[in-house]
């Protein structure tokens, strides 16, 4: 992990556990990024659940696309290279991302969540979910539908669906 974080590997632990799926995101300015990212790996893939016998889907992205000039990338900022280390270290896919130009972020998400839908992970924790929600209170269902509706109510209103 990179300097400074090593101290949050602890407490990620208690939010990492009943997750579905998960993002890591380096930097791609940085190299020691990318080792990092395998740390985080290593981290979610001890504290989550597995679902029908797998981890859960986790997609890699190298993020500050924008800061990188096309012409002048070293190795490890090229596309070829995040393919093969994804491919090497088991992430489910892997983006090329600017969240400051908004590159491929809609994209690798929507990867992630069909990800998700296609180990059934929903439906697999929804027992897991159920017993966590207190009975007096509102209980969220999660289904293929709600999901999708929400998405498609997020991006007709420009909001988060919420």
């Amino acid at each position: 992990m990179p300097l400074g974080q090593d101290k949050y590997a602890t407490v990620s632990k208690l939010y990492v556990k009943g997750a579905l799926g998960c993002i890591i995101v380096s930097d791609i300015t940085k190299e020691k990024s990318l080792e990092g990212a395998l740390k985080w790996k290593e981290v979610i893939e001890e504290n989550t659940d597995l679902i029908e016998g797998e981890n859960i889907p986790i997609i890699l992205l190298q993020n500050k696309l924008d800061a990188v000039d096309e012409e002048n990338k070293e190795e490890y900022q090229t596309m070829e290279y995040l393919k093969k280390f994804s491919k090497d270290n088991r992430f489910k896919a892997c983006f090329q991302v600017s969240a400051k130009t908004d590159i491929k972020l809609t994209e690798s998400i929507e990867v992630l969540l069909k990800e998700i839908f296609k180990m059934n992970a929903f439906e697999a924790s929804r027992d897991n979910f159920s017993r966590s929600v207190i009975s007096n209170q509102s209980v969220l269902k999660l289904d293929k539908r709600s999901v999708i509706e929400s998405g498609n109510r997020a991006s007709k209103n420009d909001s988060c669906g919420c």
